[in-house]
Parts: C-alpha cells; sequence; structure tokens
C-alpha cells in the first residue's frame, strides 16, 4: 500500500504515524478521489510534513501549494521532496497561519485538500472564504465530526498549541491555548453550502475498512466519529 512505499513520512512527523490508519486514509482520501486529482492543481491545508501533498502528486496532480504553521514540518516536506526528487515547478509550501494564507492571490488550485483541520480551529468564517478565494473546483474534506447531534452544530472548546498534532499559537492566541470546535457534519456542509459547495461523494468507510479487515488504528473511521466527503462548486 502507498506508506509501505514511502516509510520517509513514519519518520519526518510524530503525529498520526499508524501505518495501517494512513494506508487506509490513503485509500478512502486519495485513492477515492483519484479521478478529480488527476491533471490538477491542489491547495493543501495544514500540509504538516506533505505526506498528502506528495500522495496528491502521485496520484497525478500536477502542482501542489501546501500551507503549514509549523516551521520545522514545511522543513521537513522540502527534505523528503528533494529526496524523492519531485521537481521544484511541481510543488511549493507556504509556512504561516492557513487562513490567513488562503487570501494570498498567489495561493489558487482546482482542489482543496482540508484533511484533519477542521477540529483544531473555530474560525470557520475565515476559512471557508479564504477556500473560496482559491477558485476550486472541489474541495476534499477528511475530519472528526460530532456525533448523537442533530442539525449544523459545534462543539466550542479549547486546547494547546505545543504539540504537533494540535492547533498553532495564532494571533487570537491567549498564551499557549487557543479556541477550536469540533463541527457536526450537517455544519460542514451548511458551511460548505454557504460559499457556494454542495457535497458530491461520500467515502463509504464500512466498505473501505471491509477490504482490509486486520488494519488497526482506525476506529475514528469504523465509529463514524470521522468522516471524509468532497464538495463541487456550484455552477
Amino acid at each position: 500500500m502507498f506508506f509501505d512505499d514511502h516509510p520517509e513520512f513514519l519518520e519526518t512527523s510524530v503525529t498520526a504515524t499508524a501505518l495501517d490508519r494512513l494506508n487506509l486514509r490513503h485509500v478512502g482520501i486519495i485513492r477515492e478521489n483519484q479521478d478529480i486529482l488527476r491533471g490538477r492543481t491542489v491547495v493543501d491545508i495544514a500540509s504538516h510534513d506533505g505526506r498528502w501533498s506528495y500522495a496528491a502528486l502521485d496520484a497525478g496532480a500536477t502542482h501542489v501549494t501546501g500551507i503549514e504553521g509549523r516551521q520545522h514540518l514545511v522543513d521537513n516536506t522540502f527534505k523528503t521532496f528533494a529526496a524523492k526528487g519531485v521537481p521544484d515547478s511541481q510543488y511549493s509550501v507556504i509556512q504561516g497561519d492557513v487562513h490567513e494564507k488562503l487570501h494570498d492571490p498567489d495561493v489558487t488550485g482546482d482542489v482543496v485538500l482540508c484533511l484533519g483541520f477542521l477540529y483544531h480551529t473555530a474560525r470557520y468564517v475565515e476559512l471557508m472564504a479564504g477556500i473560496r478565494t482559491t477558485g476550486a473546483e472541489y474541495v476534499i474534506v477528511d475530519t472528526r465530526v460530532l456525533q448523537g447531534v442533530e442539525g449544523p452544530l459545534v462543539e466550542m472548546r479549547t486546547e494547546g498549541t505545543v504539540a504537533e498534532s494540535v492547533a498553532i499559537k495564532d494571533r487570537y492566541a491567549q498564551g499557549r491555548r487557543v479556541i477550536s470546535a469540533v463541527p457536526s457534519e450537517a455544519a460542514v456542509v451548511l458551511m460548505l453550502d454557504a460559499i457556494g459547495y454542495e457535497v458530491d461523494h461520500r467515502t463509504d468507510w464500512t466498505e473501505v475498512l471491509s477490504r482490509y479487515p486486520g488494519a488497526r488504528s482506525i476506529i475514528q473511521y469504523s465509529s463514524g466519529k470521522r468522516v471524509t466527503f468532497r464538495a463541487r462548486k456550484m455552477r
């Protein structure tokens, strides 16, 4: 499977490096959407160590622009891509706050990847406006969601900013903590609808997981606490 062939990404970050989980996410996120990645340009929100940017290029994307808040992860992306011989013309990585950098007029793409990020922010108005600004035709979302609730709701919380797996310290941070939120799936759909995107495909994680019954570290998907879908710009 994909990350069996690219084990470098098990070393360039300490976040979510369980091999089974990475491989299954590749199946459900990248392979499931290869038809819209092939031949397209991509913006990778919170691109981390470049694992999903690289996967998008491998799936046929022509260029990826990553946006990542932590400098050491940006550095690791450049090191890995250089070691793998990825041409400079096929990628760029911008260090900074996603909400701000998405409004840069040079950050454009056909597809936006928003993977594992929505529950590390509460700045949804800025984020959605920024996604729209990229001009993307598609948005691929993979996120934790609230369960047992009806309607478009979010659960507010705070989280630290020190570990790789949490939010970055932004201009709204109070000390080492920021306000973030976990949305319901209906809330994500509503926010995308508000900026002119409608869901046109969902990953059937029950079906995906049935093909890999021995896989571990995927309980969020098997329990429905995490979902993956894509939305297309309305005509």
